[in-house]
């Protein structure tokens, strides 16, 4: 072999050199970011079960996350509250090394908002599902508050009802599929009214969230629409983005559990939201 042939192959060994050197340090490669997934009231981190193992496998470590009082917690009701949430959540994410994107359903748009407000350099990205989108320096951004002003979805004073000593709030059995799920399969339907029918305590729903326009609103922020929601209302949504302008709005055609009956379309959205 000459040593010009052996410069040549040399040369064209540098590429792949260059390749797995990279591969071995992982410097050019910016690490993807954790999903942390926070459920709605009523339900619990299962509601995610469609939509986790497709972020999985485009890469992504996920995480959903439990919050206090559903089925199973011993915590006694009067000890949590919107803090619980808070804490739980905000526990999640100091245990990834990277900024994580952020992802809450319903009632979860309150809790995530609260937990940028506290810690958003942490955050890549709020991504609000079908949810609560509280507005910085504004009174009154509870969910029990947001949901008064929504006149256009399908909660009566007849089916949403409160336990006699105010400690819990759960849904009647008959609205359940009209409110959550009508959209859904036959089988999507009946696992809503087996796992997703549960008691949500009364006292976060009833809190007022505190958020500044310098924490909660310097983090980036899409808003996935459900655009035949009957638990927060399309109109009640508009109305919510006017507000609190987002990044971006993405919307799909489902009711308001588009983990169930849409989960392919939901996580591509999410991953959208990562960047990738």
């Amino acid at each position: 072999m000459t040593m010009h042939t052996m410069r040549r192959r040399g040369l064209a060994l540098l590429p792949l050199l260059a390749v797995a050197t990279a591969c071995t340090t992982g410097l050019p490669v910016a690490p993807k970011p954790t999903f942390v997934l926070v459920h709605g009231a009523f339900q619990d981190e299962r509601a995610w079960s469609e939509v986790v193992p497709r972020l999985q496998a485009a890469g992504h470590k996920v995480v959903a996350v439990r919050l206090p009082g559903r089925a199973g917690d011993t915590t006694p009701l009067a000890q949590i509250t919107l803090d619980s949430y808070r804490a739980q959540v905000a526990a999640a994410v100091s245990a990834e090394p990277a900024p994580v994107v952020l992802v809450g359903h319903s009632f979860g748009g309150i809790t995530i908002a609260n937990v940028a407000e506290a810690m958003p350099a942490r955050i890549r990205a709020l991504v609000f599902v079908g949810a609560y989108l509280p507005q910085a320096g504004a009174a009154d951004q509870s969910m029990a508050k947001l949901a008064e002003r929504d006149r256009w979805n399908g909660f009566t004073p007849q089916n949403f009802v409160v336990a006699k000593d105010y400690s819990t709030a759960g849904v009647l059995e008959q609205d359940v599929v009209m409110l959550f799920c009508g959209d859904c399969s036959a089988a999507d339907q009946a696992r809503t009214l087996r796992d997703f029918h549960q008691r949500e305590p009364l006292k976060p729903a009833g809190t007022p969230v505190a958020l500044t326009a310098e924490r909660y609103g310097r983090v980036p922020k899409v808003y996935i629409q459900t655009l035949r929601d009957r638990a927060i209302s399309p109109q009640m949504q508009q109305q919510m983005l006017e507000r609190t302008p987002v990044a971006r709005v993405v919307p799909i055609d489902s009711g308001h559990s588009p983990f169930l009956s849409q989960p392919a379309a939901l996580a591509q959205a999410l991953l959208e939201a990562a960047g990738g």
